[in-house]
C-alpha cells in the first residue's frame, strides 16, 4: 500500500515548485552564531576531541590549562552566559531550544569549575594529564604525510603541555589544594615508571608504526624515525623532570586527610562535583541515606537468587565461595577477552528487537596496554569520521578480580547496549551541535549503561542463576557507591571503614575493594553517577509504561533516551516527558 500511495504522488512532487525555506528569524540568527562560537571555543580548548570530530587541523596540540588560558576562557565564557541569557527561548525550535538549554547548564558548570581552579588537581587516582599520550593515540589515525607531520609537532610540543601541568600543581600545593598523600605517591610511581619506559615502546610512536601502507617505505621510516628522536630528546627528558617534580613537590605536600571535604573551600567544591557528576542537587546525607536503602533491596534480590542454586549460608559466604571457586576465574587475560568477545556478539545478535537506530561505528575487545594501570579496563571512544573503532579494553585485574559469573553483566556495560551503543549514537548524529554529540554527562553516560545490564535480563543474555548473581552484585557494588563516596567526602570516614563497608556488602575481592576505595577517595563523586543516572532512567521508564500502558513502545522509548545525546538527568526527563504527551495524544486522536 506504502508503494502505490508514493507511485501516486509521484507525478504530483514532479511538477511541484520547490517551497523557499523562509530566512532565520533574528532570535535564530543570534542562536546559530552563539552556536558557532561555541564549538570554535570547544575545539580549540579540547583538541583531541576536536579530532574525534574530524578536525585534524587540531591534530598538532595539545590543550592548553595555562593560568593566562584559563582566564581568557572564563571571561569568554561569562561574555557567552550573558548572550544565552538574552537569547528568547520560546523564538527557537524546539532541538534549538533543548540544545540552548543544555549549553546554559555546560558554560554553568565550567565557570563554576574555573572558579574553583580546578586545573590544580590535574590527575585522579591511577588516571590523568600523564595518560592523555594514550588515550590520544588510541583516537587517531594518520592517513597522509601532513597528518603524521603534525602529529611530530603534537610529540615534539608534550614538554610544553607537561611545563602547564608543573605550574598548576606547584599553585596546587602552594594553596593546599591537593590530591591525599598516598593517590600522588601512586601517580609519582606511575610517572616514574614511564620515565623509565624504552622509548621506543612510548605510545605516541603507536599511530606512526600504523602509517598506511600505501606511504613509500623510505618516508614511513623517515617518519617514524623522527618521530622517535622527539620521544628521545624530548619526550623522555620532561617524564623524567615531571616524575622528579612529583617525588620533590607533589607528594611531600598531599594532604594527610582523604575527603576532600578537608581541604579549603571542600565541603562547596564536593557540593559542586556533586552537581558535575551525578547531575543531581541531592545532599551528601540525601545519597547516603538512598544508597544504604538500595543496599537493601539488592541484598534481599541476592538472597533469592542465592536460594535457587541450593546454596542455604549468607550472600558473604556465598560470594567467597564463588570466589574461590576454579569454574569462575579466567585461565589468563586472553581467555578473559576472548570470552568477553562471546558475549558481545550474543548481544549484537539481539539489539535490533530492543533498539530502533543502531551506530554504524563498530567496536572491538583487547587487552590493555602494558604501561597503562592493571586497573584501567574501560571504553575508548572511537571515531566514524577518523575510521578508528570504539574500543572495550581489558585490563590485567580482569584475570585476579572479576570472576566470570560477572563477565556478561560487565560486557553489556562497556559495549552493547552499553557504551559503545550509546556513544557512538551520539557521535554519528551530525544534525545536533558538536557539545551534544561528545558531551560527557558523567550520570547519563554511567547510568545508561547500567541500565544496560539490566536490560541484559530482559535479553535473555543471562544464562544461569550465577550470572544473575554476578549481575546484582555489579548493581550493588554501584549502590554501596553512594554510602561509601559520600562516607569518605563528607562524613570523615576512614579508609578503613571504606573497605569494611566493601567487603560487608559485595562480592568484590580484596585487592580489587582497595583499589575501589583508592579510586574513590581520589575522585569525590564520580562514582555516584551509576546509580544515581540508572534509578532516573529507570523510574522514567517505569513512568512511561505505567502512563502509557498498551501505547509503550520499548524500542521508540530507548530511542527518546538516547537520540539527543547525553545531557543533565532533569532534562532528559522533560524530554520523556514531552515524548509522553506525545504518545497520549496520538492515542486519543486515534
Amino acid at each position: 500500500m506504502l508503494r502505490s500511495f508514493c507511485l501516486a504522488l509521484a507525478p504530483l512532487l514532479a511538477v511541484a515548485p520547490l517551497a523557499v525555506a523562509a530566512p532565520p528569524t533574528r532570535v535564530v540568527q543570534a542562536w546559530q552564531a552563539v552556536l558557532a562560537d561555541y564549538d570554535q571555543h570547544l575545539r580549540a580548548a579540547d583538541p583531541l576531541r576536536a579530532v574525534l570530530l574530524g578536525d585534524m587541523g587540531a591534530l598538532a596540540r595539545w590543550p592548553d590549562e595555562s593560568a593566562p588560558a584559563l582566564q581568557q576562557r572564563r571571561l569568554w565564557l561569562q561574555r557567552l552566559q550573558a548572550r544565552l541569557a538574552l537569547l528568547e527561548r520560546a523564538g527557537l525550535p524546539a532541538e534549538d531550544a533543548l540544545s540552548r538549554d543544555l549549553l546554559a547548564e555546560r558554560v554553568e558548570l565550567e565557570l563554576q569549575g574555573l572558579a574553583f581552579d580546578v586545573a590544580r588537581l590535574p590527575y585522579i587516582s591511577g588516571d590523568g594529564f600523564y595518560t592523555l599520550p594514550n588515550y590520544a593515540a588510541d583516537g587517531v589515525v594518520l592517513r597522509d604525510e601532513a597528518q603524521a607531520r603534525a602529529w611530530l609537532d603534537k610529540i615534539a610540543a608534550l614538554p610544553a603541555f607537561y611545563k602547564v601541568q608543573a605550574d598548576n600543581l606547584r599553585r596546587g600545593a602552594a594553596t593546599g589544594f591537593v590530591r591525599p598523600r598516598f593517590i600522588a605517591e601512586g601517580a609519582a610511581a606511575a610517572l616514574r615508571s614511564r620515565a623509565d619506559q624504552p622509548a621506543e615502546a612510548h605510545a605516541l610512536l603507536k599511530p606512526l608504526a600504523e602509517l598506511p601502507a600505501s606511504m613509500p617505505p623510505l618516508l614511513r621510516a623517515q617518519l617514524q624515525a623522527e618521530g622517535l628522536a622527539h620521544v628521545q630528546q624530548a619526550v623522555k627528558p620532561a617524564e623524567r623532570e615531571m616524575a622528579e617534580l612529583f617525588e620533590r613537590v607533589v607528594v611531600p605536600a598531599a594532604s594527610s586527610a582523604l575527603g576532600i571535604s578537608a581541604l579549603p573551600g571542600g565541603a562547596d567544591y564536593y557540593t559542586y562535583l556533586i552537581r558535575q557528576q551525578a547531575s543531581t542537587r541531592m545532599s551528601p546525607e540525601d545519597i547516603h541515606a538512598l544508597g544504604l536503602r538500595e543496599v537493601a533491596r539488592i541484598e534481599a534480590e541476592m538472597r533469592q537468587v542465592m536460594a535457587g542454586t541450593g546454596f542455604t549460608g549468607s550472600v558473604a559466604e556465598f560470594s567467597a565461595q564463588l570466589r574461590d571457586d576454579p569454574r569462575f576465574r579466567a585461565a589468563s587475560l586472553d581467555d578473559y577477552v576472548t570470552r568477553a568477545r562471546d558475549v558481545a556478539k550474543r548481544a549484537d545478535a539481539l539489539l535490533p528487537a530492543y533498539f530502533r537506530r543502531l551506530p554504524q561505528l563498530s567496536y572491538g575487545l583487547r587487552a590493555v596496554a602494558p604501561e597503562m594501570k592493571a586497573s584501567s579496563s574501560g571504553y575508548n571512544p572511537g571515531s566514524l569520521k577518523q575510521g578508528v573503532a570504539g574500543t572495550v579494553l581489558v585490563g590485567r585485574e580482569a584475570v585476579t578480580d572479576n570472576p566470570l559469573y560477572g563477565l556478561t553483566a560487565w560486557t553489556l556495560h562497556e559495549g552493547v547496549p552499553g557504551h559503545h551503543l550509546q556513544i557512538a549514537l551520539a557521535q554519528e548524529r551530525d544534525d545536533l551541535p558538536a557539545f551534544r554529540r561528545i558531551d560527557d554527562q558523567n550520570a547519563y553516560v554511567e547510568g545508561w549503561a547500567l541500565y544496560a545490564e539490566h536490560l541484559g535480563v530482559e535479553m535473555g543474555l543471562y544464562r544461569d542463576a550465577y550470572e544473575h548473581f554476578g549481575r546484582l552484585s555489579f548493581e550493588i557494588w554501584r549502590a554501596c557507591r553512594l554510602v561509601v563516596d559520600t562516607g569518605l567526602h563528607a562524613q570523615g570516614w576512614t579508609r578503613e571503614q571504606a573497605v569494611a563497608y566493601l567487603r560487608e556488602h559485595t562480592a568484590l575481592g580484596a585487592g580489587f575493594i582497595e583499589a575501589e576505595v583508592d579510586r574513590y577517595i581520589g575522585w569525590p563523586a564520580q562514582a555516584l553517577g551509576y546509580k544515581l543516572g540508572e534509578l532516573r532512567i529507570r523510574a522514567l521508564r517505569e513512568r512511561a509504561e505505567r502512563e502509557l500502558g498498551g501505547r509503550f513502545d520499548l524500542r521508540e522509548f530507548h530511542d527518546v533516551v538516547l537520540r539527543g545525546g547525553p545531557m543533565p538527568l532533569d532534562l532528559l526527563e522533560r524530554e520523556v516527558g514531552r515524548w509522553i504527551e506525545t504518545q497520549r495524544d496520538k492515542g486519543r486522536a486515534q
